[in-house]
């Protein structure tokens, strides 16, 4: 099984947890790991981010590592891209290196690039959340 443990794997917490029962809807751009298990309706930028189980992301993920067991519907670019056992992901992702889970659902559109990160398209960034700096800042 591939390694789907991104707080683990980089051996801290993830920088921002989104859990059941919240709702976002809007662009993030995050400079550390996110662990989604609620909703997100929008752009997320990050360095690593993991849906959860019951997690359900709609829109667009630009991160080095994205580990999907959860839904996703939309565009993903991203150095690598995991797709576990039971996710659902319906869209184009864009990556490097690609792992797909016996059991695990895609319906769209993959490329590979050398650095998918550079195709992304520009940032919408709304609110932007850096670790160690304190409270949520907006910007506008």
């Amino acid at each position: 099984m591939a390694d789907t443990d991104l707080a683990e794997a980089h051996g801290r917490k993830a920088s921002l947890v989104i859990n059941r029962g919240i709702s976002i809807v809007g662009s993030l751009t995050i400079e550390g790991l996110v662990h989604i298990d609620g909703a997100v309706d929008g752009e997320v930028r990050c360095k690593a981010i993991r849906i959860g189980e019951r997690g359900l992301v709609e829109g667009l993920i630009v991160a080095e590592k994205v580990v999907v067991l959860g839904e996703f519907s939309g565009e993903i670019y991203a150095d690598e891209i995991v797709l576990g056992a039971a996710c659902s992901v319906d869209g184009t992702i864009c990556h490097n290196k690609l792992i797909l889970e016996k059991g695990c659902y895609f319906e769209g559109k993959s490329r590979r690039f050398a650095d998918p990160l550079a195709h992304a398209p520009a940032t919408s960034v709304h609110f932007v959340i850096e670790p160690d700096e304190g409270p949520l800042q907006a910007w506008g």
